[in-house]
């Protein structure tokens, strides 16, 4: 009998596929996972490495910093400025080790729960649901490797001792092969019968289970159908979101884009709304203090500047104890957060994709010299509500709707129209006590759904049903209908008109490279508008993929490689 081998320490890395890590321990996994209750807890495992990737500032540098939408103007966050390389690889290490670490364990408790199943440790019905389960985890971790390294090496196969020299020395095989098997896969277990799948999986979403948060057919589908817009199945993809429209209970609206905002307001998006019905997939955090703190890094690097002082004789910064952001007191955000360096909207996205008069809900709660909140998504502040920095009684009638300054202190430049505006609310996290995100950020939602969908169609020709589904969550955002005419009947316009929509609508939400690339316009269009201080002077094409870290090159023997960064 072939012994499995078991991760049992944090330290046990899957190095890429060369199975770099040290064997602490080996067990014959059919003595150990017996029962569902230890099968389960081989499943947990897998989670924790998602986490260890998206739990922090960094994947968000990657997917929306290095992009036309966001800059961020600090030298010493490489991932946001594509200064890396082989050799220093920064986030790319972090993705590649715990993305391949999670495929390990994936293949390895498939076949633990097949066994158990067979020795009568569960039940035919709980080992369905958790290999289902354990399936999706899977093709998140090829979804992220994918997406971040384009050609990857791709295997199924349980890790054994006679096969690991095998599985390490694996090339880079085509992404678009890997998405085909994941795809057929994962609409087998998560489609309905009647929609050609075996309906094996719960339609679940994050709003469905707050407290047992796991991946389910609502998370399959949407993996499915962004690999199917890669793969240009358009009519997978179609499937797929339709499955979600029905299955999970979100609702059709392309008849009715009036009612979706009803159903799923904008000021659910901000990412301290926590378990929305909206959402399909959120990265979770909590905060409690001298409790349980599971917390990200986001709204550190989101929101407006605070002040802060050197300490003579000291290398780091102090930090006030104040509520003064952006040059006002805004008390909801508490007085002990620690800010670092704020990312930015690059020019073109505040001027011209979502501009200070521009009706769009999403530009920000006071834009438009709105002197109420508008009700939006928070995007981006120009102006916020808050008292005058040296208003000490902080009396209700006091507060008002003010424009923010570009720092903290008392000379800092008030903002106007034109200025490049903070990040919104849409960010910012509540009472952030140093540097404890406690928001949950967005990583799938409905709204992306519809918007793919509407890209499906319109690549199938039915530019209806394209446009349909694109003004569902323009409605929302109280912009006017658009249809083909509109655009004088280009359908090339038309994609702008749906580039320009996830834009706005997924701001900061960890898709925009992702797309861009997908798009085949990554490098002409970050180039042309990020207007960062640093991102401009190293970006090269071949930057659309993060590099295998070097020293993955090595242990694969010389079957990976990074030749694009080497020319």
């Amino acid at each position: 009998m072939k012994k499995y081998i078991l991760i049992l320490v944090s330290l046990f890395s899957l190095a890429g596929c060369s199975l770099k890590e040290e064997l602490m321990s080996s067990s014959r996994s059919e003595d150990f996972y017996t029962n569902t209750a230890q099968c389960q807890t081989g499943i947990n495992a897998c989670y924790n490495l998602i986490r260890s990737q998206l739990g922090g500032q960094n994947f968000w540098f990657v997917t929306d910093c290095q992009t036309d939408c966001m800059i961020m103007n600090a030298s010493t966050f490489y991932n946001a400025t594509l200064n890396f390389s082989p050799s220093r690889p920064a986030i790319a290490s972090t993705i590649w080790k715990y993305s391949y670490m999670g495929v390990m364990r994936a293949n390895a408790m498939i076949a633990a729960i097949e066994n158990c199943r067979q020795k009568g440790g569960c039940t035919e019905a709980e080992a369905r649901e958790m290999t289902c389960e354990t399936i999706v985890l899977r093709a998140f971790f090829y979804y992220l490797l994918t997406c971040t390294f384009g050609d990857v090496p791709f295997y199924t196969d349980v890790v054994t001792e006679e096969n690991r020299d095998r599985i390490a020395s694996l090339p880079r095989m085509s992404a678009n092969d890997t998405r085909n098997y994941l795809i057929n896969e994962l609409l087998e277990i998560a489609l309905p019968v009647d929609m050609g799948g075996r309906g094996l999986m719960p339609l679940k979403r994050t709003y469905d289970q707050p407290v047992n948060n796991r991946m389910n057919g609502a998370i399959a589908l949407m993996i499915a159908a962004k690999m199917a817009l890669w793969n240009e199945r358009w009519d997978d993809a179609v499937r797929a979101v339709s499955a979600l429209e029905t299955g999970c209970g979100y609702g059709e609206f392309a008849a009715n884009p009036e009612a979706f905002g009803k159903t799923y307001p904008l000021t659910d998006i901000p990412f301290s709304r926590k378990y929305t019905p909206e959402s399909i997939l959120e990265i979770s955090n909590t905060f409690e203090p001298y409790g349980v703190q599971q917390t990200g890094y986001i709204a550190v690097v989101s929101t407006p500047s605070k002040g802060r002082s050197t300490v003579e004789g000291e290398e780091e910064e102090d930090y006030e104890i104040t509520d003064i952001y952006g040059g006002m007191a805004i008390p909801e955000l508490g007085t002990a957060a620690r800010i670092s360096t704020s990312a930015r909207p690059t020019t073109w996205y505040f001027e011209t994709v979502l501009s200070y008069d521009s009706p769009d809900l999403r530009g920000g709660e006071y834009s438009a010299d709105a002197t109420t909140a508008r009700g939006g998504s928070g995007n981006l502040a120009w102006r916020w509500s808050g008292f005058d920095r040296d208003d000490t009684e902080r009396l209700p009638e006091n507060r008002s709707v003010r424009w923010f300054k570009s720092g903290s202190s008392a000379t800092a430049s008030t903002f106007n129209k034109l200025s490049r505006p903070w990040l919104g609310n849409k960010f910012w996290c509540p009472g952030m006590y140093y540097t404890l995100d406690s928001n949950n950020p967005k990583f799938f939602r409905f709204a992306d759904a519809l918007l793919m969908k509407s890209e499906a169609y319109l690549r199938l020709g039915n530019v209806d049903q394209a446009a349909a589904y694109l003004n569902i969550t323009r409605v929302r955002a109280g912009l006017d209908k658009i249809s083909m005419a509109s655009v004088g009947g280009n359908e090339e316009a038309f994609m702008e008109e749906i580039r320009l929509e996830r834009a706005r609508e997924l701001f900061g939400e960890f898709q925009r490279k992702f797309d861009l690339v997908r798009w085949g316009i990554w490098y002409e269009r970050t180039l042309q508008y990020n207007d960062g201080m640093y991102l401009p002077d190293f970006i090269r094409p071949f930057h659309r993929y993060l590099p295998i870290p070097a020293e993955q090159i090595t242990y694969s023997h010389g079957a990976l490689d990074n030749n694009e960064y080497m020319e």
